[in-house]
């Protein structure tokens, strides 16, 4: 176990694990906390699932009896289109200017396999084509492991840029992205600045409204992949 830290980046005090680098605490006028405790048949408060597929089993869920808490997103081997995630619905409330950043926990318990693709972090409007959603900033996983990250606020787009970072099976790591600086966006997987060559600019709409997005599909074939997200925990300025 590590100790508790702190960090005091543009007017918020955040306290955190040093060895695991999770926030453990951000004194921020807005801050939102999902721990997916407990266990249910329906989204927890706030969040809709995305459950898309045919005859095969894309439904997410609260995993049982997981330590701290879990959801699970999976696609299963059936040949067919798919998608299993999270998201506000495209309620939009986060404001890329006001100093947002988020931070996931998350695991790949099953790589995406064959045409599958997994990204989580902050996004517009929900798309069944991760590439076709107008406003991104997240990181992006494939069968290889190797996660990449990407931006695009229909102007200024970056795309799958590595981050040197790749998953192997049941690892979980911290993801944070912050907006501090919105034609300078950072990204961390466990406290350590990736991608830092390239610069993630957002800065077309500094008032552009986002939500958390967590999704992992496949267009076609019979691919699989598992996603565990074991917390979201977002914060920014109330103006």
């Amino acid at each position: 176990m590590g100790s508790t830290r702190s960090r005091y980046i543009n007017n918020i005090l955040t306290f955190f694990d040093s060895v695991t680098q999770q926030t453990t605490l951000p004194l921020a006028p807005v801050q939102y906390m999902e721990d997916f405790l407990g266990k249910d048949t329906i989204p927890p408060e706030k969040w809709t699932y995305i459950d898309v597929s045919t005859a095969g089993n894309t439904t997410p869920i609260l995993a049982a009896d997981v330590a701290n808490g879990v959801l699970r997103l999976p696609l299963d081997s059936t040949s067919e289109a798919q998608e299993s995630g999270v998201y506000w619905n495209d309620q939009r409330p986060l404001v890329l200017n006001q100093g947002l950043v988020i931070e996931m926990g998350v695991s790949l318990q099953t790589l995406p396999t064959l045409l599958g693709i997994g990204v989580w972090g902050l996004a517009g409007n929900k798309n069944a084509v991760a590439d076709t959603v107008a406003e991104s900033i997240w990181f992006r996983v494939d069968g290889s492991g190797a996660v990449t990250v990407e931006s695009d606020d229909t102007v200024n787009e970056q795309a799958v840029i590595a981050t040197g970072v790749t998953f192997t099976a049941g690892q979980k790591k911290i993801f944070r992205i912050d907006c501090t600086t919105i034609t300078d966006i950072k990204f961390y997987i466990d406290g350590v600045p990736v991608a830092t060559g390239t610069t993630f600019n957002m800065g077309q709409v500094p008032t552009l409204a986002l939500q958390p997005y967590v999704h992992l599909a496949k267009a076609s074939g019979a691919g699989l992949g598992v996603i565990d997200v074991d917390y979201i925990r977002v914060w920014q300025h109330r103006v």
